[in-house]
């Protein structure tokens, strides 16, 4: 299990991070690119605020999204920091996995295949980050369960 972690915990770390970095690009280079992902929510109002909210400022709701991936990626290169990581890791994921990629689609498994399933991979693939204490927490015993020498 060491491993999985350190090599989660480095893969993420650079997808986020590279993530961040593509949105401060994007955000300036291409941003009506960011409308298609109004045509693959699931939830039909949340293309209507897409539309009327989120468009209209996308400038500086990429600042603000690549700033959010750039720290949840280095929140993963901390052992201190790692479970706060792997949340707000997660939270980005699920709101993705709800708002899709932006793939056009003719059915719902085509829907969940391109716009979905990777998201939720991710998301499973980040969990046992949260199911082991971080090697650095030392585990406090109560006294009566010490050894007695």
């Amino acid at each position: 299990m060491r491993y999985y972690r350190i090599a989660i915990r480095a893969l993420f770390a650079l997808v986020f991070i590279g993530g961040g970095i593509s949105h401060f690009i994007l955000g300036r280079a291409q941003p009506e690119g960011y409308a298609v992902f109004a045509d693959t929510a699931l939830i039909p109002w949340l293309s209507d605020v897409w539309l009327s909210f989120v468009m209209p400022n996308i400038g500086w709701l990429t600042i603000m999204l690549g700033i959010y991936q750039v720290a949840c990626g280095l929140g993963l290169t901390t052992r201190r920091f790692v479970r706060i990581a792997v949340w707000g890791m997660l939270v980005f994921l699920v709101f993705i996995t709800i708002v899709g990629y932006g793939f056009p689609t003719e059915s719902f498994g085509e829907d969940l295949l391109k716009n979905r399933s990777i998201t939720i991979v991710m998301a499973m693939l980040l969990l046992p980050l949260l199911a082991s204490p971080p090697a650095d927490v030392e585990v406090v015993r109560s006294p009566s369960t010490r050894s007695r020498a």
